[in-house]
């Protein structure tokens, strides 16, 4: 059974639904050398023009379907491969655009501690609105991600979150702060939010002064979005660095 040697090598870097589509893969590559054997001597008469004619006119269908094979094998691979992936935090910023929502991202995964490489974090700073001038895609995009129950957290203008509040779509601070974490951030606190248009992590974003946070009441990743709060009101320090913070 040496295969199994193999077998087990291949299991170090790929799980088994990976090898059958690594074995497929092959399997096409194996055809197509056999094909090229067979086809080898009758095209070594021809001139490089009648191997071309000679091929586009016989093997039409078959390089079709080698194609369409090919494909297929590239986008399963690229499922199987994006299966692996787990979004562990979204957070959607209002009239951040300015900024890099992939550094922040990339920062507040190291902020949190998490090594997981599979382990996604999104902060999503493509929308831009006007109060009484919105745009409708950028709307449309904020419900369908939020309807679908994307986001976790929201960063928006005061009248954008607002409306969110009066349909009741934000936990209570009481119910993700501390005590401690209440007094420490009493001067922006408010009941189902925080104002961060002053936040020094949000500087280089852009967002409106008038810019509050709040989670949503969907959110499965309360612990994410407790340690995004610290992070955003302690600009970014280490938890236990920040006033009023999670130990």
């Amino acid at each position: 059974h040496g295969w199994i040697f193999f077998l087990r090598f291949l299991l170090m870097f790929f799980d088994y639904s990976d090898i059958r589509a690594l074995n497929m893969f092959m399997q096409i590559i194996l055809l197509i050398y056999t094909f090229i054997l067979m086809e080898r001597k009758k095209l070594k008469q021809m001139t490089a023009g009648q191997k071309l004619e000679y091929i586009w006119a016989y093997y039409k269908p078959h390089m079709a379907v080698a194609l369409g094979i090919i494909l297929l094998i590239v986008f399963i691979g690229q499922m199987i491969y994006r299966s692996q992936f787990d979004t562990v935090f979204y957070a959607a910023i209002i009239n951040g655009t300015a900024g890099d929502g992939e550094a922040l991202a990339e920062d507040f995964k190291n902020y949190t501690g998490d090594t997981d490489k599979y382990h996604e974090y999104t902060i999503d700073n493509s929308m831009y609105l006007m109060k009484d001038q919105e745009d409708y895609q950028m709307v449309m995009k904020l419900s369908t991600i939020i309807g679908a129950q994307q986001v976790d957290v929201l960063i928006a203008p005061e009248y954008k979150f607002q409306e969110y509040v009066e349909q009741d779509g934000f936990y209570p601070m009481s119910e993700l702060l501390t005590d401690k974490q209440q007094e420490a951030y009493k001067d922006d606190l408010t009941e189902y939010g925080l104002h961060v248009g002053d936040s020094k992590v949000l500087q280089s974003f852009g967002v409106d002064e008038d810019s509050y946070m709040g989670v949503l009441v969907y959110s499965d990743h309360l612990d994410e979005a407790k340690s995004f709060i610290t992070y955003i009101m302690g600009d970014g320090n280490t938890p236990d660095e920040n006033e009023g913070g999670q130990k």
